[in-house]
């Protein structure tokens, strides 16, 4: 019966953590539900009864909710069997490392009362760590995690241009074991013992509500801050909503960008009375790589070719395109091709950080290993990964003024590493370029927007959106939406888009310092756990 309530408490927790990220139901998430999600977590933890156990609970919890809230990964393509059973097989197998950390920390000394406060923090700095290690790497994938919970709290995460996303995957786990303390502590209230225990709780309770307080007092004043731009770009944000996958491939996603592309025009010189400084389609609209392809789209499409087209606007481009970039053998990245106002190409941007065993797959020099993956998904070739933080420069503000920008990728977005580099390139403004259509559906699209909106936040920079279907959208420093657009939806938009000066702040300098210093406390109390332990007491398998 107890294991059967274990897996029950386990399961709720998965589903709360699930509910609390962004879903079909709640489009931004649910704060609460993230910040309440893991006490049944800590709870079924705290009665296991072997290292085996803990571990075996731990890896159905990073299981389901990988599944729960990243089910719609099953939409992708011939790929599914990789981007849905992958990552639940991996975090299975990471949940008995850490499921073992948490028996450890959570059993330690048999619960004593004294050592509430080391629970509580060891229990948070673990979790936290796990978040990390989940984000960062080849594997990386920063969904699922407590932070995505967290987007209609905006006060609470201006704290990311100190500690990164990090702060709240901690705050929130703390917060969840505090109140689990609290539920176990009841069925002896009435004991001796516990009249210790309640006074030990009451001042940790007070202690951890005050680091509460003072990081809402910080974002109160990083919210409310008034940022004066140093320069605006007009930048026209063209959502074609032809997905290349399932609809009539490049000619349409040409098509369509082309003529919402000259609505956008339009739009800026009614709002704005001058054309636009740049125009930004999404990613892989188009098929054929550059610089090759250039004199292909001289002439293509045969009804309006998009390279005098471009030069008829007089206005740059940005625009998803392979890039090859080696011919013996041919290498190809997943790239941007950034135009000038007369078409000639300025630059190219190759996608650093590529979905694993979908855009990249390993071990592919190995013929073996490609005869496995022709049966299993028909190819064994993948993009080359890009090796520059490349940064490109359009004149704006009618050529008084300069806008230096970068084009991170689809979901490189979601990485802080990837977004930091370009930052400390020179970028001004991240202009992601976007094909999520392919997931069919909306909380697939939050999800990837909220967890890009933390960039801006960590870097105090504006984040610009262009999606083929969702969610284009613009976001100041302080993570305010300036301008979105609907999902799903042929749609363009001009935005005078704000820009800042390139300043920075603590986070861009020293990047994942909070978890760096999680990981050192944490091997430190563990270090001293072990020490006062017995060996026979330390079998974890």
């Amino acid at each position: 019966m107890t294991q059967i309530l274990q897996v029950f408490y386990i399961v709720f927790s998965a589903l709360m953590l699930s509910a609390g990220i962004p879903n079909e139901f709640l489009s931004f998430g649910s704060p609460i539900l993230g910040l309440f999600s893991l006490v049944p977590f800590y709870i079924a933890l705290t009665r296991s009864k072997s290292f085996k156990n803990a571990g075996f609970l731990c890896s159905l919890e990073f299981s389901l909710v990988q599944l729960f809230s990243s089910y719609w990964l099953g939409n992708f393509k011939d790929f599914a069997v990789f981007t849905v059973g992958g990552p639940i097989l991996a975090y299975f197998v990471f949940g008995q490392a850490f499921g073992r950390f948490f028996y450890f920390v959570l059993k330690y000394k048999s619960r004593q009362t004294a050592g509430l406060l080391r629970r509580i923090f060891l229990f948070a700095a673990v979790y936290t760590l796990w978040e990390w290690q989940k984000s960062i790497g080849f594997l990386a994938y920063p969904w699922g995690t407590l932070f995505l919970s967290i987007y209609k709290w905006r006060l609470f995460y201006q704290i990311f241009d100190i500690t990164g996303t990090w702060a709240v995957s901690f705050l929130f786990s703390l917060f969840s074991a505090l109140v689990a303390e609290g539920i176990l502590l009841i069925p002896s209230a009435k004991t001796e013992e516990n009249c210790a225990a309640a006074s030990l709780y009451a001042k940790t309770a007070i202690f951890i509500f005050l680091i509460f307080g003072a990081n809402i007092c910080y974002g109160i004043f990083q919210y409310t801050k008034v940022r004066q731009p140093v320069k605006f770009a007009k930048t026209v944000l063209v959502q074609q909503n032809a997905d290349s996958w399932v609809t009539g491939g490049e000619d349409d996603s040409v098509t369509i960008s082309q003529k919402l592309s000259r609505q956008g025009i339009d739009q800026s010189i009614a709002q704005f009375g001058q054309k636009p400084d740049l125009i930004c389609w999404s990613e892989a609209v188009l098929n054929y790589a550059f610089p090759n392809a250039t004199g292909f789209y001289q002439f293509y499409p045969p009804e309006n070719p998009l390279i005098p087209f471009i030069s008829s606007t007089d206005t740059p481009f940005v625009i998803g395109a392979p890039v090859q970039v080696g011919s013996e053998p041919a290498l190809f990245e997943n790239g941007a091709v950034v135009f000038n106002g007369d078409a000639t190409v300025q630059g190219y941007y190759g996608k650093m950080h590529l979905v694993p065993f979908a855009e990249y797959i390993p071990f592919t020099e190995y013929e073996w290993f490609c005869k496995i993956m022709d049966k299993l998904v028909g190819f064994s070739n993948g993009w080359h990964p890009g090796t520059k933080f490349s940064t490109f420069t359009v004149p704006v503000e009618n050529g008084k003024n300069t806008l230096t920008f970068s084009v991170p990728i689809c979901f490189e977005d979601a990485f802080a590493d990837v977004c930091r580099g370009l930052w400390h390139a020179g970028s001004e403004v991240l202009m992601n370029i976007t094909n999520d259509s392919w997931s069919r559906t909306n909380s697939a699209e939050y999800q990837h927007f909220v967890v890009a909106s933390y960039r801006a936040i960590e870097l105090r920079t504006t984040l610009v959106r262009s999606t083929n279907a969702g969610y284009s959208v613009v976001v100041d420093p302080a993570g305010k939406i300036l301008a979105d657009m609907p999902l799903f939806e042929e749609a363009v938009k001009c935005v005078n888009v704000p820009v800042y000066e390139h300043s920075e702040t603590f986070y861009a300098r020293y990047g994942d310092w909070f978890c760096w210093l999680m990981l050192a406390l944490s091997l430190a109390a563990f270090a001293v756990m072990v020490t006062k332990t017995k060996v026979k007491d330390l079998n974890i398998f």
